[in-house]
């Protein structure tokens, strides 16, 4: 099959085009209108992805990802300069920073696509994901150490 000029291959992980595969026949099954070729399936949902971000960027420009543990999203409030903790508690969501089962810390972790990463059941996690989530809470933790530190002295 020819491609065109503005197409670009790329390589993808076997398991994940076995995931694409069986996501996008589950959905032919459940919607007719679902794109009737495999690529433009993946197409779409890569672009769908992208408009999800960018809408990401524009809904809550003051909130970022930082990282991943096993249990705990990180999310950085710039309005506050402090940095969330999204845990799952009770089967729910839990920001750590507001207290809250339905803060807009927690409206945001469930548009972003890590927060299926924290595990109800202990599932092997990315390594790369774990170790850049627990740099983050150390640091979390340390600034708290000194914000404690310094109001104790200066009282």
């Amino acid at each position: 099959m020819p491609r065109s000029n503005s197409a670009e291959l790329i390589t993808l992980r076997v398991s994940i085009v076995k995931e694409l595969r069986n996501k996008w026949r589950r959905e032919r099954e459940r919607n007719p209108y679902v794109n009737e070729h495999f690529g433009g399936f993946v197409n779409e949902l890569l672009h769908d992805i992208l408009e999800k971000d960018e809408f990401l960027r524009h809904y809550a420009p003051f909130l970022s990802e930082e990282g991943c543990t096993r249990d705990t999203l990180y999310i950085k409030d710039f309005k506050e300069n402090k940095t969330a903790e999204v845990r799952i508690s009770e089967n729910k969501l839990h920001c750590s920073l507001c207290n809250s089962f339905a803060c807009f810390h927690i409206q945001f972790a469930m548009a972003t696509p890590r927060v299926a990463k924290l595990n109800l059941e202990r599932k092997p996690i990315d390594v790369e994901i774990e170790a850049d989530g627990q740099q983050v809470k150390n640091i979390t933790r340390n600034k708290r150490r000194k914000n404690s530190i310094s109001r104790k002295i200066s009282s």
